[in-house]
């Protein structure tokens, strides 16, 4: 939970996840206005517009609760912004690193998908009309100021077809209203109406969307394993004058069926399980290393970190025998000294160095570097590229 303790400080994470998470929007002031500054800063979104071909849904504009048509002029832009209109950049996560590794930890940290959009409003002006969005929020406010009016839900835990646009607006005055400032933190739940206002200055600020599963997505989950089953997929029988009776029998051999299922043993642990590997981020490409070349270049001093966007998982399926995760890459490891493995996936990084010390009985042209290529191919590990200090 650290990055999520990291983002909500002072708060205690204890705290919000208990009275706050899906139940209660809360304004979180640090006092830091330089909080999110290494995440996010005005010279990233200058990079994303310069050097990245932004083009709808990835970049857009909206003003006065209307999107604007689409411009593909980067000279456009800035007039937008200067006339009125916010700038929305999609799928940051997707474009500037830092922003990477914070969607990553958070999905760690929560055990849901994360994705994170870039907003920059002029000052005083109102991008968007009073709405609710179908997933969780994390408001981080890089500069700037905005004032942000938070109303109770009107539809309990609307799914993604649920949209706002569709509801009543509430009639109840907003529950919160706070201006949130540079390095503020703002967490709306699903379904609870906002809308924000920037003030005197223009203001830049990421939006964390959390994509919570619910019972209804378990469901979907056993219909797709369910329909493996032939008898599921088989035709009902024809009512022939209205009798019912060879349908009813099939349906209750349909039921029979699913209550076995249900009362699998594994059952819940299979949906677990496949959340923790669901929609993973992809592993980074490293060229030239990926292909072999130059892995060992400073010897034994040479350095390697695991993907930093990737929780690793071990599993002992026997003696020396070792089930290894990372993302949706799965290595068996055999032979492998268990002191080894202790040391070695419980480390961002190491060197040849540290190997040798951890597994002084392991040979480094036959045992090692064979092991280390193979995690450097399959893209799990990474070459350090800087010299090793020893090495001035």
């Amino acid at each position: 939970m650290k990055t999520l303790q990291q983002l909500l400080a002072p708060y205690p994470t204890d705290e919000f996840l208990a009275e706050n998470w899906t139940q209660k929007a809360i304004h979180i002031c640090a006092g830091d206005s330089q909080k999110f500054q290494t995440i996010f800063s005005w010279n990233d979104l200058n990079y994303l517009l310069n050097y990245h071909r932004l083009t709808e849904p990835d970049l857009r504009f909206s003003m006065n609760g209307k999107s604007l048509p689409q411009t593909r002029n980067p000279q456009d832009w800035s007039d937008l912004v200067r006339q009125g209109a916010t700038l929305i950049v999609n799928g940051v996560h997707h474009r500037v690193p830092t922003v990477a590794q914070l969607a990553a930890n958070l999905r760690h940290d929560i055990g849901y998908e994360t994705h994170i959009n870039l907003y920059c409003s002029p000052a005083k002006q109102q991008g968007f009309d009073c709405h609710y969005d179908t997933h969780d929020v994390l408001i981080l406010q890089i500069d700037g100021e905005k004032q942000w009016f938070v109303y109770r839900e009107t539809v309990l835990y609307p799914t993604s077809d649920m949209g706002s646009s569709e509801q009543l607006q509430p009639k109840e005055p907003p529950y919160l209203e706070c201006m949130l400032k540079a390095g503020d933190l703002l967490y709306i739940p699903r379904g609870h109406w906002h809308y924000a206002v920037a003030c005197e200055q223009p203001s830049l600020h990421l939006t964390v969307g959390i994509e919570c599963q619910t019972g209804l997505d378990w469901l979907g989950r056993l219909i797709r394993d369910i329909q493996q089953n032939p008898s599921w997929r088989q035709s009902l029988p024809a009512i022939v004058d209205g009798d019912t009776n060879a349908m009813q029998q099939q349906l209750s051999a349909l039921r029979l069926h699913l209550i076995e299922t249900l009362h699998q043993p594994d059952i819940l642990c299979r949906y677990t399980e496949s959340l923790t590997y669901r929609k993973q981020p992809p592993l980074a490409v490293t060229l030239p290393t990926q292909i072999g070349t130059d892995i060992f270049q400073y010897g034994f001093m040479t350095e390697f970190a695991w993907s930093p966007l990737h929780r690793i998982r071990v599993k002992q399926i026997g003696s020396e025998h070792y089930q290894v995760q990372v993302g949706s890459k799965q290595i068996d490891l055999k032979g492998v000294p268990v002191n080894l493995v202790e040391n070695l996936f419980n480390r961002d990084e190491f060197s040849l160095y540290d190997i040798a010390d951890w597994a002084p009985e392991m040979d480094l042209d036959g045992d090692i570097a064979p092991l280390i290529t193979r995690f450097v191919t399959e893209g799990i590990l990474q070459v350090k590229t800087d010299p090793p200090l020893s090495y001035g």
